[in-house]
């Protein structure tokens, strides 16, 4: 663990040069990532006066006028520029994940764990959901100080909630997860995170589509254009939740949060395969919260489960790239 700020931003900061600049993922993958195209686009559609609309209200909300302005800004410079400019937000995301990391587990988990196909495709891809949650991170830091400013707080919550729509589902489950944090016992209380992740997934499934219909926003059906992962794929992380449900050590009531938080998750995701929605990028987007969970366990099932994702993210990595070959 790496606790000394400075020491802490150092190291987050190489670690983010590396993982986005040095490494050359594109040349692994065979092409750019599908999303970049997507952004780069974007980017030459406004660039050309392109306009988006001026919507009003909630849809003003949900239509994420922070990274919108973060478009706009990018696109005022040459199309020479826009790959750089996206990929240094990558960069800001991933210094944020490892240096959330940092502080609460030794520097080679960190290391490990972050560097997985999954995580690629969170940081290069789908940069605009990582940003937003590494703010989140900060969020839940400066929570944890027992002198912390509910405004601050919530203009962080807000910021995060302004670059992606999705953040509101994410404080909803974490407030209630801290409601009852102090109101039941261990083995309830994961019980209750498991039967959240299934509603979230049963909401995802039959309920979303509709809400995002009536208020007219663009996500709208997005999901059933993306098949779910297949069960052989989503049960390993099934199989973590039940571990760290099971044998967890904490030594504060905080600690169960983050492990609660990740059983939510982890079952969602299995259960949406179950029901055919793809949400293997929500375990990407809480990895920090998983790695962390798993620190909590006794030392030998510790190391097993570490060991046991470290073969994982092997075969992952293996298939990622048989796919790029071919």
């Amino acid at each position: 663990m790496i606790n000394d700020r400075v020491s802490n931003w150092i190291f987050s900061l190489l670690y983010a040069y590396v993982f986005i600049y040095l490494i050359p993922w594109v040349e692994f993958y065979g092409e750019e990532l599908e999303d970049i195209y997507a952004y780069t686009a974007r980017l030459v559609y406004l660039h050309r006066g392109g306009f988006e609309g001026n919507p009003t209200g909630i849809n003003w909300v949900l239509s994420e006028p922070i990274w919108k302005q973060i478009m706009l800004f990018i696109s005022q410079y040459s199309s020479d520029y826009y790959r750089g400019a996206l990929y240094f937000i990558s960069a800001v995301t991933v210094f944020l994940y490892i240096s959330f990391l940092l502080k609460r587990v030794p520097w080679y988990m960190g290391m490990i764990f972050l560097v997985n196909p999954m995580m690629v495709d969170l940081f290069l891809a789908q940069m605009r959901s990582a940003l937003a949650f590494g703010i989140v991170l900060i969020a839940y830091d400066y929570f944890l100080r027992e002198n912390h400013s509910k405004i601050l707080l919530s203009i962080l919550l807000v910021i995060a909630l302004m670059i992606h729509a999705s953040m509101p589902l994410f404080y909803l489950f974490f407030f209630l997860l801290y409601y009852y944090n102090s109101r039941v016992e261990d083995y309830k209380y994961y019980f209750i995170a498991l039967v959240f992740g299934i509603f979230i997934a049963l909401f995802m499934k039959y309920g979303l589509t509709v809400i995002l219909t009536l208020i007219g926003d663009r996500h709208a059906g997005y999901d059933e254009y993306i098949g779910g992962s297949s069960l052989a794929y989503s049960i390993s992380w099934m199989i973590i939740a039940f571990i760290i449900g099971t044998f967890g050590d904490f030594t504060d009531k905080r600690q169960r949060i983050l492990v609660a938080y990740a059983i939510m998750i982890m079952s969602y995701f299995f259960f949406s395969s179950v029901l055919g929605v793809f949400a293997v990028r929500y375990v990407a987007l809480i990895m920090p919260l998983i790695i962390v969970s798993i620190s909590y366990l006794p030392k030998h099932i510790k190391e097993g489960t570490y060991f046991f994702l470290f073969l994982y993210n092997m075969y992952a990595f293996t298939y990622w790239l048989q796919l790029s070959i071919f």
